[in-house]
């Protein structure tokens, strides 16, 4: 829990994004401001994942239990029950594996265990951006 909470305190460098934390367009490619556009919009990212940090400190019941087999993690909350702590996608790019007990091995994979959870119904090129758009934070 010490290194989560060190985690949200010192960021990594993000050349790409302003103060509020959004993409400076000069700076990104098309296919990242794409990306964001989808995260803030039709994948709703950001409805737990708000800019500048990422990340709205609170738990959220997802009901993932209909996707997979229940898995107690070190914080003793029950994943495949579906309560998450949302945590900050701010450097997600450089700590694999993902979700709390790291079931997805990659962005691309936690992108499509969203999708299908909370039933976004994206495109595979949708995803796509939304990884190229994560890669920036």
């Amino acid at each position: 829990m010490m290194a989560q909470m060190q985690n949200m305190l010192d960021f990594p460098p993000t050349p790409k994004l302003n103060v509020y934390g959004k993409l400076i367009p000069s700076k990104a490619t098309v296919q990242e401001l794409k990306g964001q556009e989808l995260f803030f919009g039709k994948a709703k990212c950001a409805e737990c994942h708000q800019a500048r940090f990422y990340l709205d400190n609170k738990m959220h019941v997802l009901q993932v239990q209909q996707f997979c087999k229940p898995v107690t993690v070190r914080n003793h909350y029950d994943v495949a029950a579906g309560t998450i702590k949302t945590f900050t996608l701010r450097g997600i790019k450089d700590v694999p594996p993902y979700l709390h007990d790291g079931r997805l091995m990659t962005l691309d994979d936690t992108v499509v265990f969203f999708d299908i959870v909370l039933g976004m119904k994206l495109n595979e090129d949708e995803r796509a951006i939304l990884v190229a758009f994560m890669h920036c934070l």
